[in-house]
């Protein structure tokens, strides 16, 4: 009887219907096909005359040929890294094929740093340069990551990885030079969010709490637990003594440090984790804890109390203390950062262009926004710069290695790589590998024992975003939500999109149109920061709190590869429809299309003090790990300890400046 209960909850949820074959998703009834592509639909809707002006919609393209059209598990997606563990593990690979192609310039990675390189490398060589760009996934721009839906004649865009252009006013000239090149800039006369239609329909904040944890399901409207009034908070079914200790945390200001001057409350705070602090300084009811949801990208007990002051995490406001400048949740740092529709994805496609004209069509930053780039021109034989995906590299060896007299300064590069299932290899004069840090060790064991060590001490972080198709929002509107936060859940929020325009992208203004809805790991994004989804993708066995870091990302990461796309499904059905319970909202009918970016290597971290304490005195391993070898350099936000593209911009100028050869007859070492 438990199993029949267990199918009808999955018919209702609708977990037995296909989702390509739900509804009339891009306009038409899609054909089943892998990983859930909706396919043939832009045809239809530009033979109905139901295309958004402005959209480029070709009557061939689907997402058999469109990336950011495919659904299911993206970001890290089935055959983009299985090659690359293959080599981690110790695979040995057959000889490879020549394919007899030579360039001046090979980059391995095709984000943001590999992009930007060819971009430098064409800027200081001429535009006769002949580059290759090789990826490991079936788009470009890496974590960088665009998801287009088109449902009823609506385009709707999404980010999936890589969000905003952190502060740009700090970014270097360089940097900052390429991405006004590439024509972003504030200001243009299209470009702005709408707040005010959210507020005049009455949407707000709201939490449900359910039933499994707090004993009933309950949706609390006006707030959560980071961000509550008094109704709230007497709405919250929180024992008296966790409403008490929530509240006195989040909202007062209290001296937890009382009777230590501010140098000894700064070392202290060092010293401890978040976690530590939550329950050994403000002595908070455990229950407090997780309802923080962790620091950034990581959790609560993996990162320092002074970490979580400067993230501007609860708890701090009455110590005293001065906040560090430019906290990322700053105001300042807040009115400086500039977010695109589609995240810095908009960068990628637009160095894309850069690279390759008629890739995306002609017009401003803006006019383009609602473009497709056609694929079909990146690696064509005729052009300068080519740009190879889905193709994992496996081994880059400078020509002549062997030999007693090597000189690496002055030899060319084989680059080998996996593509269709086949072993290919190309010639380059030079090398970008702009892939992540610790991946390099295994394509070029050649490299000094030093640098290797350098190199794999970089461990990322673990980072999911999930962009959900909705039929309408009509349920948000009916219960009047903006975005729900779910504590303990596998998923902590989901949320309809901003009302964002740019050029011809207008946001669903309707509750009858089709609305993106974002599932995400909480206030953060990284899935150590929500213990529950973590606890989960590792089958309920969570690691013990103050597990060193990066033991917990791999962990993480594990956990994440290994678990279906069933279980992320599930999750989005079950919570949405428990949250909108009372509106009319079918998980089975109003779920079009479910996109999950999973990302098992997201966020470079840099160093962490809390496990390393001796890393402030030592030099970085990034400048170990980024040292040139011979035609080859290395260039990714690795290379700089810092998870933003103006860090990842930055680090491929550098890798293009250390090809070009300076010596003229002198050297260091004579």
């Amino acid at each position: 009887m438990r199993d029949q209960d267990i199918r009808g909850e999955d018919r209702d949820l609708g977990m037995n219907r296909p989702i390509d074959r739900r509804d009339f998703i891009q306009g038409v009834a899609a054909t089943a096909g892998g990983a859930m592509l909706m396919q043939g639909a832009p045809a239809f809707a530009k033979a109905a005359g139901s295309v958004p002006r402005g959209v480029n919609v070709d009557g061939a393209i689907s997402a058999a040929n469109y990336p950011p059209m495919r659904t299911g598990m993206r970001g890290h997606h089935p055959g983009s890294f299985e090659g690359a563990h293959a080599l981690r593990d110790g695979e040995r690979f057959a000889a490879a094929e020549d394919t007899g192609e030579m360039y001046d310039l090979v980059v391995v990675g095709g984000g943001l740093s590999g992009l930007s390189a060819a971009w430098y490398f064409r800027d200081r060589f001429g535009t006769s340069a002949k580059i290759l760009i090789l990826d490991n996934h079936d788009d470009f721009g890496g974590h960088a990551k665009r998801n287009e839906f088109v449902a009823n004649g609506k385009l709707l865009i999404a980010n999936g990885g890589s969000s905003y252009m952190v502060a740009p006013s700090h970014w270097t000239k360089d940097s900052i030079d390429l991405v006004r090149k590439l024509g972003i800039d504030k200001g243009d006369p299209s470009d702005r969010s709408d707040g005010q239609l959210y507020r005049s329909m009455g949407l707000q904040q709201a939490t449900f709490f359910r039933k499994d944890v707090y004993g009933k399901d309950m949706l609390v409207r006006g707030g959560n637990a980071l961000n509550f009034d008094d109704a709230w908070l007497a709405a919250a079914p929180f024992p008296a003594k966790v409403k008490e200790d929530l509240k006195h945390f989040v909202k007062g200001k209290v001296d937890y440090m009382a009777g230590m001057t501010n140098e000894q409350k700064v070392t202290a705070l060092r010293s401890m984790s978040y976690r530590d602090y939550m329950l050994n300084v403000a002595k908070v009811h455990p229950d407090v804890v997780p309802l923080m949801e962790g620091i950034w990208c990581i959790g609560s007990d993996m990162g320092s109390a002074w970490f979580a002051f400067f993230r501007m995490r609860p708890g701090f406001d009455g110590l005293g203390l001065e906040r560090p400048a430019l906290s990322p949740e700053g105001a300042e740092h807040r009115q400086d950062d500039y977010t695109l529709p589609a995240g810095n994805s908009d960068i990628a496609r637009l160095l894309v262009r850069s690279l390759i004209p008629d890739a995306l069509p002609p017009g401003t930053f803006a006019e383009v926004e609602t473009k497709r780039v056609d694929y079909s021109t990146l690696d064509r034989p005729a052009q300068p710069v080519r740009i190879r995906l889905s193709s994992i590299v496996v081994s880059v060896k400078h020509q002549g290695s062997e030999g007693r007299l090597f000189d690496p300064d002055n030899s060319e590069c084989t680059i080998s790589y996996m593509n269709g299932g086949k072993l290919k290899r190309v010639t380059g004069k030079n090398v970008v590998m702009a892939g992540m840090n610790n991946v390099i060790p295994y394509i070029i064991p050649e490299l000094p024992e030093e640098q290797k060590a350098a190199l794999h001490s970089a461990v990322r972080a673990v980072n999911q975003a999930t962009n959900v198709l909705f039929r309408n929002w009509e349920s948000f509107a009916s219960l009047k939500l903006s975005n729900v936060s779910f504590p303990s859940t596998f998923y902590g929020r989901m949320g309809i999109a901003s009302q964002r325009y740019l050029g011809e992208l207008v946001p669903p203004r309707s509750p009858s149109e089709p609305m993106v809805v974002a599932f995400n790991t909480g206030s953060n994004s990284g899935v150590c920061s929500n213990s529950t989804m973590l606890s989960e993708l590792l089958g309920g066995s969570p690691p013990e709190p103050g597990t060193y870091g990066d033991d917990q990302f791999r962990m993480a990461r594990a956990g994440l590869l290994e678990t279906p796309f069933e279980h992320f499904e599930r999750a989005v059905r079950t919570q949405a429809a428990a949250a909108l319970s009372g509106s009319g909202f079918d998980p089975a009918r109003d779920i079009l299309a479910i996109t999950v970016n999973r990302w098992a290597h997201g966020f470079t971290t840099g160093r962490n003090t809390l496990f390393e304490q001796d890393r402030t005195l030592t030099v970085s391993p990034t400048v170990a790990a980024k040292q040139p070898f011979g035609r080859i350099t290395i260039a990714n936000a690795d290379a700089g300890g810092v998870s933003t593209a103006g860090t990842a911009i930055d680090e491929a100028f550098r890798a293009v400046r250390e090809l070009e050869q300076r010596q003229l007859g002198f050297y260091e070492v004579i």
